[in-house]
């Protein structure tokens, strides 16, 4: 990571409050960007896997993010993510993203053709800047291949870095696999390597990783912020270890959205778009009592 970048910190991978016809709830969501904000997090990311970003459309993602600039709020703090596999819909958002003057655009490979090459991959990325006109928006590589079945190995970041050069500023990596996080940091100095998970946030930072952009930051971005800052004790890692094997354990995302929506007292953060399910209440009642566990190992 370079020494004087910004891009660096606890970065909320925002979920998506829904109404009862599965459309966005802008307020609710607007509200709780400021709140992950108000609470540590150095940026906001939307539209990612966490924020379902594949079950919305490319204009109703930008119109909540035109509303959001309209009503006053700072888009350079808005890592929103492009994920889809239409080239096309890529560039339509890499485009609209750079013009509203968010701090970039985390983008995942298109996940419908999972057998691509490393060339093929780098072509994505280059076809998506190129055809955009290169409008100068930083680019953060999203390696998640349980989704898009493309691994970001070095080989294959050095192969969109050829491509791209010095557009792409960063990688998320959310295997969770420490190994290959480290190799990432030491591969690429000059990019900022994030993790999605609590559990390797301090290994990953130690040795000169960026922070994490993560959902847990959700119901627990103040815990990520001073996980990242460091300086905890054993018993506060291991709650922030318990509290993920519990969330990723039940269901994910719609744990996430369930905790929110009795944190909030708003329904409609429990919702998800179908086919996603929302959490049943008899799940919920088991994970609260796991939490109150994590809570016990803080002590």
């Amino acid at each position: 990571m370079l020494q004087n970048t910004d891009l660096k910190g606890v970065v909320g991978a925002v979920i998506t409050p829904l109404n009862e016809t599965f459309d966005i709830d802008l307020p609710s969501l607007q509200h709780h960007c400021n709140q992950l904000l108000a609470d540590g997090c150095s940026y906001v990311s939307l539209f990612g896997t966490t924020g379902e970003g594949p079950s919305f459309s490319v204009q109703q993602k930008l119109d909540i993010l035109q509303a959001m600039a309209d009503g006053g709020m700072d888009m350079s703090l808005h890592i929103p993510g492009i994920m889809t596999a239409s080239l096309d819909d890529a560039v339509a958002l890499y485009k609209a993203y750079a013009k509203l003057k968010c701090r970039a655009a985390l983008i995942i490979p298109p996940f419908f053709y999972r057998d691509a090459d490393v060339q093929g991959i780098a072509d994505y990325y280059q076809a998506i800047v190129e055809k955009a006109g290169d409008p100068g928006l930083e680019i953060v590589l999203y390696n998640f291949p349980h989704f898009s079945g493309i691994t970001f190995t070095v080989e294959q970041v050095e192969a969109v870095l050829e491509k791209l050069g010095m557009t792409v500023i960063g990688i998320k990596d959310s295997t969770g696999d420490l190994e290959a996080g480290l190799k990432l940091i030491r591969a690429f100095p000059q990019l900022s390597v994030f993790t999605g998970s609590d559990v390797i946030l301090r290994q990953m930072v130690d040795a000169g990783g960026a922070g994490m952009i993560g959902g847990m930051t959700n119901p627990f971005a103040k815990d990520c912020v001073q996980l990242y800052r460091g300086g905890v004790s054993e018993g506060f890692v291991k709650r922030a270890c318990m509290r993920i094997e519990t969330v990723d354990g039940n269901g994910g995302l719609a744990v996430l959205k369930a905790l929110m929506a009795e944190r909030y007292g708003n329904p409609a953060f429990a919702r998800v778009v179908p086919p996603l399910r929302p959490l049943s209440m008899d799940k919920m009642a088991e994970i609260r009592d796991a939490l109150k566990l994590a809570e016990a190992a803080a002590l």
